[in-house]
């Protein structure tokens, strides 16, 4: 059994347990489980007996890295093949770019960019190479450029001769980079509270946005960058009165930086567009608001601890009553 199959099965019976005690305990009265042991897909809600972790069958149950592993995450659910691979093809990697991309737009260290040069209207393409003493080294390519051009153009370059440089931008979509980010705080937060609500018709809006990122199904002022200390990054709550969710906050790491995020995840109390909105209007009086683990404590493990689970509910139920006041 490879390193993989341990975390798959691992990650399958923790959530696998985390159904049935639900279900047991009456608190998922709509849902019955096709298997004896399911496992269902956060994104597409697909019911997965263990069989699916057999990696040769043609839709798997397969690691899932939230946020990507590209930018510092680790593999902390699962998801069918099928949403992992369309999902990372399609929104991951514009996140993963623009990354990178900040980081070359500030020269930092440890980066790499591809760019043109030109001199006396000759141009060749190369690359950038910024080495982790800060040296700022090009580099042309044969494979790249007419091995003719290149070579004149090497040898008209003096060092007192003036080169135009331009950065190739890789093809990034605004959009879909911040879909990546609701996808890394929807996981997080299937991975830390199960699905104890996960489930809720609340959530289908998530799931079809990231089904379908051609379209724009969620708002997208749903993150911004925090300024929160580091031991409270996690999936907390916002416990203020107004702006009950789930913030799941993350550091995103490339080779070169680390940079927070933070994304508003909906409680089932009211549509998202509302706490966004409260959240802004917060924002524009002060940064700052009170940020939880509720109820019972950032270290507490609501896959398994019944006492933890229903009074979290409890507190979800109390306050949907009530319209949060």
């Amino acid at each position: 059994m490879t390193e993989g199959d341990k975390k798959r099965k691992a990650i399958f019976y923790r959530f696998s347990d985390n159904f049935k005690l639900l279900v047991d305990l009456g608190l998922l009265p709509d849902i019955t489980p096709k298997f004896e042991r399911t496992y269902i897909c956060p994104i597409c809600l697909d019911h997965f007996s263990v069989e699916a972790l057999d990696q040769t069958i043609k839709n798997p149950l397969t690691l899932e890295d939230a946020p990507p592993k590209s930018l510092g995450g680790k593999a902390n659910s699962l998801t069918c093949k099928s949403c992992n691979n369309h999902c990372g093809q399609t929104i991951d990697y514009h996140l993963t770019e623009r990354m990178r991309e900040l980081d070359r737009s500030q020269f930092l260290p440890k980066t790499e960019f591809n760019a043109k040069f030109e001199h006396n209207g000759t141009i060749v393409q190369g690359t950038i190479r910024i080495e982790e003493d800060g040296k700022i080294t090009a580099i042309h390519k044969n494979k790249t450029n007419h091995p003719t051009k290149l070579e004149t153009f090497i040898k008209n370059v003096l060092p007192d001769r003036i080169i135009n440089l331009t950065f190739l931008k890789t093809p990034v979509d605004p959009f879909k980079l911040q879909l990546a980010l609701l996808k890394a705080g929807f996981l997080m937060t299937f991975s830390k509270y199960g699905y104890s609500f996960i489930l809720n018709p609340t959530y289908d809006r998530i799931r079809q946005q990231l089904l379908n990122p051609k379209e724009k199904i969620y708002p997208t002022e749903f993150w911004f960058q925090p300024q929160f200390p580091k031991d409270i990054y996690g999936v907390p709550f916002i416990m203020e009165a107004g702006l009950e969710a789930i913030l799941p906050i993350f550091s995103l790491t490339t080779e070169s930086s680390e940079r927070p995020f933070a994304t508003i995840i909906p409680l089932t109390i009211k549509p998202i567009e509302e706490t966004i909105l409260e959240l802004k209007n917060r924002f524009k009086k002060s940064s700052e608001f009170l940020v939880e683990m509720d109820p019972m404590g950032p270290n507490v493990d609501y896959l398994t601890n019944v006492e933890a689970i229903k009074k979290m509910l409890t507190w979800i139920d109390c306050k949907k009553a009530t319209g949060t006041q």
